[in-house]
Parts: structure tokens; C-alpha cells; sequence
């Protein structure tokens, strides 16, 4: 069956909220076992119970912070021990500790955006990629942002490393390719989350965003868990090095209107947070 995960191990960082957390969810309502991961051990074994409670497949969890190295390989070796290896690794913990014009950013913020939000990635592919090998090949999918393709006001480190992010992609595709391994990015649009939760109690900046987007809404974290289901499973076989913008169409939109979805709604959220 395309979308069939049975028997396969998926790695899922920032996974106990937001967008994370459906990907989660959903990798394992398709077959898949979970290897959940974020920043608090807790919050890892609360959902990685819940997900074994609801769907028997079998999770555990594994505390990482993205900004140690140490622990980012320690998630790798613990997630492939967890259940004899690693088929899938979802690179989704993300940061936005500052929002505001690129004169006004101080340098060590924007060097944190950008190792953040791109290092991270790369450590984790690379983390992975023995244990994928072992086992015949894998996906990988990294969570970009339409912020990524996108200018915006106050959010130009933020979109720089989402733009690294999807390039990444495309260079890690080709030269993990020869190991039978995928990589592809998800780039979504304004996504209903805990994250952006203040801006979708706002009637006004709701219905904002909403009248921004051809297809007239905010996305629902299962719009990115579909998509990444879909490049994780055989469905997505013959695809790598994609950028799949999952927006609602928000990109196709003139640069400042598509702006106003990307990088506007991001500038609703609360500085200094740990997203997804």
C-alpha cells in the first residue's frame, strides 16, 4: 500500500507540540513506530505514551536540544537502539528568538537563528544516515517555511535559515541518493499551532490571514502531516530534493501579499519561543 509505514521507525524532533506533534501522530496512524523528541523529557514521554496507547505501534521518547551536539547525536543513537534503526527522521524543532528589522538585529542573535535552524538539520542527516544505510535506505524530510521563499519586514534571519533549509535538501538529496536515501523539505504557510495561537484567537488577525490565502483559511497541522506522510512512505518513492510548499497557495500571491502570510503572521508570535 503507498502510504503504508508498518514495520518502519520514524525520528520526529520538536514532536510534542504544534506541528511536530501531528506529523507524530500521523506517521504512526500510518504503521510507523515514533521516536519522539523534543527539549523537555516529560513532555517526550507523555506523547510517546499517548501515541502507543492510541495506536499500539510502539514510541518512545528522547529529550534533545538542538543547540548541543552531544545531544543531537545521543538522540540518533538512542532513536536507532530504541527499535533496531531509523527509516525516517523528521527534522521539525525549529526557533524564532527574535523578530524585528535586520538593523535592529543583534549579530548573536542572528548567528543563533541561523546555526538553529540550519546546523541542526544537518547534524541529525548526517546522525542518521549509518543506521538508514543499515537498513536499506530511508526518507528524510525537513521542515522548512514559506518565510523561506518569501521577503519579510522582520523576520530576515528567520527566512534566511528557512531558505538554507530547503537548499539543503536538494544537496543532501544528491548525495545520499547513492545510499537510497531521500531527503525533501516541507515549506508550510501560516499553520494553526501553539505557536501562532494568539494570532488565531484574534478575529481580526484570523480573518487576515485568511482573506490572504486563495484558498480562504489557516492551515491545520495535519495539512503538513500529510504531506510529510506522503514523502515518507513508498507513495513518495520517486521523489527527492523537493521543496513542497504547503500554504494553501499563499506563495503564488505577489511578493509583499504572500509576505503578509509568511513573515507578517510570524511577526504576531511571541519572540524568544521554541517553536514546534
Amino acid at each position: 500500500m503507498l502510504f503504508d509505514l508498518t514495520g518502519k521507525v520514524a525520528l520526529v524532533t520538536g514532536a510534542t507540540k504544534g506541528i511536530g506533534y501531528g506529523v507524530a501522530h500521523q506517521l504512526a496512524a500510518h504503521g510507523a513506530k515514533l521516536v519522539v523528541s523534543s527539549r523537555d523529557q516529560g513532555l517526550c514521554d507523555q506523547v510517546a505514551a499517548e501515541i502507543d496507547a492510541k495506536y499500539g505501534r510502539g514510541a518512545v521518547g528522547i529529550a534533545c536540544d538542538i543547540d548541543s551536539i552531544e545531544d543531537m547525536e545521543a538522540l540518533a543513537r538512542g532513536g536507532a537502539a530504541a527499535f533496531g534503526g531509523l527509516d525516517v527522521l523528521v527534522c521539525n524543532a525549529a526557533i524564532l528568538p527574535f523578530i524585528g528589522p535586520s538593523a535592529d538585529t543583534p549579530v548573536p542573535m542572528f548567528d543563533r537563528i541561523l546555526t538553529s535552524n540550519t546546523h541542526h538539520n544537518f547534524r541529525l542527516c548526517q546522525a542518521v544516515r549509518g543506521s538508514m544505510i543499515q537498513r536499506g535506505g530511508g526518507s528524510i524530510v525537513l521542515i522548512g517555511s514559506i518565510a523561506g521563499h518569501t521577503a519579510g519586514p522582520a523576520t530576515m534571519a528567520y527566512s534566511i535559515a528557512k531558505a538554507g533549509v530547503s537548499h539543503m535538501a536538494r544537496c543532501l538529496a544528491d548525495e545520499f541518493a547513492y545510499d537510497r536515501i531521500r531527503v525533501n523539505c516541507v515549506a508550510p504557510g501560516f499553520i494553526r499551532s501553539f505557536s501562532s495561537q494568539s494570532i488565531v484567537d484574534n478575529p481580526v488577525a484570523h480573518q487576515m490571514i485568511a482573506a490572504n490565502n486563495p484558498l480562504g483559511r489557516i492551515g491545520e497541522p495535519d495539512d503538513i502531516a500529510g504531506a510529510v506522510v506522503f514523502l515518507a512512505s513508498a507513495a513518495g518513492s520517486y521523489v527527492t530534493g523537493a521543496t513542497l510548499l504547503v500554504d494553501g497557495g499563499a506563495a503564488a500571491l505577489s511578493s509583499r501579499a504572500a509576505a503578509a502570510q509568511g513573515s507578517g503572521a510570524i511577526a504576531g508570535l511571541e519572540p524568544g519561543t521554541t517553536y514546534n
